[in-house]
């Protein structure tokens, strides 16, 4: 993923980095895109700020990276606990200071990508990055390989001068719009067709697995695998940080459009990894993570 982050765009340890949002132990900022997936990250505004902050120290708190998280660590009261097994996940996740979850539910708090979406996480998962740009979580075992929750993600230039910062304004943002982009852009290559997929219940969407094209000429050494690199998306929150992959690097999307409080919203699911044999492994590890998703109350499946 990139974020230049990726392998050649995502997650710190790849070469490219991943876009954050939100303060970092430290006072550092976040990373997790292509610039983010690899190498750079994102911001709020005063009180809202404050409040992010607060979390911040709280889940740095108990220790940097290795910790548990205060939703995987902390005792529930007897009074929460008989009101519902659902675990709180508020923590602001970093690189340097990951959340680490044992197995249960999960509901996503506030500062975060999707308020009140619930997963069921098995044991050993883990998160670098839980912003209002993205959640990323990693399974036990697959450190280059991440399971992402986006919103409302936009197309940008691929490759060349202006790569990944200049947003594609000819290119809808709905889940066809993106599909039909994806598929005739020659720097990409599809490694498995547009199929309709189901994600938790009742999100209804489109499913296909990205690759980078063996033509593809991305024009920039920041990225270890030029010319084979190409970038996908960005998002408001993310700057100019967006999301890319590079060489041998496959990733699976899940394109959907959710309705919340009456408006429409792209929701994105996507497996990135490392090669093609990687994201095997990922799709089956990630499996009942996905198939658990369900959205906020309120929110329906378009």
């Amino acid at each position: 993923m990139v974020v230049r982050v990726g392998r050649y765009g995502y997650g710190v340890s790849r070469g490219w980095a991943m876009p954050r949002t939100g303060p970092q132990c430290g006072g550092a900022e976040g990373v997790l895109a292509m610039r983010r997936f690899g190498v750079n990250r994102q911001r709020l505004g005063s009180a809202l700020a404050v409040l992010v902050l607060a979390l911040a120290l709280a889940a740095c708190g108990g220790g940097g990276a290795g910790s548990a998280s205060p939703a995987a660590s902390r005792s529930a009261s007897p009074a929460h606990a008989a009101r519902s097994a659902v675990r709180a996940l508020d923590a602001v996740c970093t690189p340097a200071s990951a959340c680490h979850f044992t197995a249960g539910t999960y509901r996503l708090g506030a500062a975060t990508v999707l308020p009140g979406l619930e997963l069921t996480l098995p044991a050993g998962w883990s998160s670098t990055e839980s912003t209002p740009g993205l959640l990323s979580l990693l399974p036990p075992g697959q450190p280059n390989n991440t399971l992402a929750f986006w919103l409302d993600m936009v197309a940008v230039k691929s490759s060349g001068p202006g790569h990944g910062t200049t947003i594609l304004t000819n290119v809808g943002g709905t889940p066809s719009a993106l599909t039909a982009w994806l598929t005739h852009d020659r720097d990409f290559l599809i490694v498995s067709k547009p199929a309709s997929a189901t994600v938790g219940q009742d999100i209804k969407t489109t499913s296909l697995v990205v690759g980078v094209s063996r033509s593809a000429n991305y024009g920039d050494p920041g990225c270890p695998a030029n010319p084979r690199c190409a970038d996908l998306f960005t998002a408001s929150s993310w700057g100019s940080d967006f999301f890319g992959i590079g060489g041998s690097e496959e990733v699976r999307l899940y394109l959907g459009t959710i309705h919340e409080s009456g408006s429409p919203h792209t929701f994105f699911v996507a497996l990135d990894a490392v090669d093609h044999a990687d994201l095997l492994r990922l799709e089956e590890a990630a499996k009942p993570i996905i198939g658990s998703v369900r959205l906020p109350s309120g929110a329906v499946g378009g």
